[in-house]
């Protein structure tokens, strides 16, 4: 079809108003599909706070972690996206000051970015800019936007999209749920992984999950619910089977626990960390463990024997330190948990808990001490303030933490007055307690593990 006079007129009339836009602003060039961290003042990155993604959320200034929440998208559409949302100005404001938030994308000027060869970012329907307010540098200062100045807090490093980001890879293993061949100690082992969509060349966190006794990798992944948690926010998951015959299932080779000459679990693990990083282009400074029971307790053991690879660890009904003092079994044994470094810390645990008892002793010698005593050695192995600051979360949920740790390494523990041995807002109820459903572990393990990437080498 031929174009008519009409729609002529109004594509020279576009390209004019173009024109005029260029050449009245700054030198502008075209937002092409890139994503990554967007750096500014302070070497501070632009953030969503918490990692929330409900509309209206505070997008701000924060420390660069690698999260997620500070993982943006400057699209070729003009909008800047993250955790699949917008970024946007508070009501569709122009003045300056107005802030900056996350919002359900909708095609709006208040969503549209212009990014600047000189590192500056417009908002076309305002005419104002990306802005720290007084440049301010502490984290948590809410962004803004401002007339276009010279002043170091609007200049803002963008991620590149014409070159391969640092330590970028091209993995072999592509998106979805399936097993991945591992092989250790002369054997290949069948590890169950999850990894969601992302873009070309990012490397993934990577949360290890590890099932209770008599479990699998795959009931573990069920009853966890974490698949959810992993594709919104952009993290891989790998399920491995521990190779312990119990039950209708498998145990883990949990040091000071298991000697019965299987595998060395420990090392197992650290081979399935190996082969991911390689094949599923994993980021070596955002290598997690988490578990249930006995897998609390090998995730406990991992922070002990490989604090120099696994950057946090969140055990659930099974935090350890160490096996019980063999002179006094209601205390850790000090030379049995040695990490080379402060290990972040975020733990869960119900009061009524008959398996692995809160209060520490049960049936199984190898329990011995509380959970308060695993949480206060862990506070002193990370050279953590002296006592704990406590909250009550819900009805039901009690939160402790040891802060002014070793590079910010903070134990934190949740818990439950009412909680069996059961993980806080399993969709399955495994017989053994009250499932909470006034937190969810995912969620707060999450928001704590994307706080605590492992520290740079000095």
């Amino acid at each position: 079809m031929r174009p008519t006079l009409t729609t002529t007129l109004a594509a020279l009339a576009s390209a004019a108003a173009l024109l005029t836009t260029l050449s009245t602003s700054p030198t502008a060039y075209a937002a092409v599909p890139a994503t990554g961290p967007i750096s500014g003042v302070g070497g501070k990155c632009v953030d969503v706070a918490g990692a929330g993604t409900a509309n209206g959320t505070a997008v701000q200034l924060y420390s660069c972690n690698g999260g997620s929440a500070q993982r943006w998208t400057v699209g070729a559409d003009g909008t800047v996206r993250a955790l699949g949302k917008c970024l946007d100005v508070t009501g569709q404001g122009t003045s300056n000051g107005t802030k900056l938030q996350l919002w359900d994308c909708n095609n709006s000027g208040a969503q549209q970015w212009v990014p600047e060869a000189d590192g500056h970012l417009r908002n076309p329907q305002s005419g104002r800019y990306l802005d720290v307010p007084g440049g301010n540098t502490a984290n948590g200062t809410r962004l803004q936007i401002w007339d276009r100045n010279t002043n170091p807090w609007q200049t803002w490093h963008l991620p590149d999209s014409d070159t391969t980001p640092p330590g970028s890879c091209t993995p072999t293993l592509g998106s979805g749920q399936y097993n991945t061949p591992v092989t250790y100690g002369g054997r290949t082992y069948q590890v169950l992984i999850r990894i969601p969509s992302r873009a070309a060349g990012t490397r993934l966190p990577l949360v290890l999950n590890l099932h209770g006794s008599q479990g699998t990798g795959s009931g573990q992944l069920s009853y966890s619910n974490m698949a959810s948690t992993a594709d919104a926010n952009g993290f891989a998951i790998a399920a491995p089977t521990g190779v312990i015959p119990a039950g209708s299932g498998y145990s883990w080779n949990v040091p000071y626990v298991t000697s019965n000459g299987t595998r060395d679990d420990v090392g197992f693990l650290n081979q399935v960390i190996n082969t991911l990083t390689t094949n599923a282009c994993l980021d070596p400074s955002r290598i997690y463990s988490t578990g249930y029971s006995g897998g609390g307790r090998m995730s406990s053991a991992l922070g002990c024997v490989l604090s120099g690879k696994i950057a946090a660890i969140a055990p659930v009904a099974g935090l350890r330190s160490g096996r019980p003092d063999p002179a006094n079994t209601s205390r850790p044994d000090p030379s049995s948990c040695t990490p080379s470094r402060a290990v972040p810390v975020i733990a869960f645990h119900g009061q009524q808990d008959r398996t692995n008892p809160y209060n520490g002793g049960g049936n199984a010698p190898v329990w011995g001490y509380s959970i308060p005593a695993a949480q206060q050695r862990w506070a002193s192995l990370n050279h953590c303030a002296t006592s704990a600051t406590t909250s009550q979360v819900s009805a039901h949920v009690q939160r402790s933490v040891y802060s002014g740790c070793t590079d910010g390494a903070d134990v934190a523990l949740y818990t439950i007055s009412n909680g069996g041995h059961t993980w806080p807002d399993s969709p399955i109820d495994n017989g053994n307690g009250t499932v909470t459903h006034e937190i969810n572990a995912n969620n707060r393990m999450w928001q704590f593990f994307q706080q605590h990437p492992l520290p740079s080498s000095p």
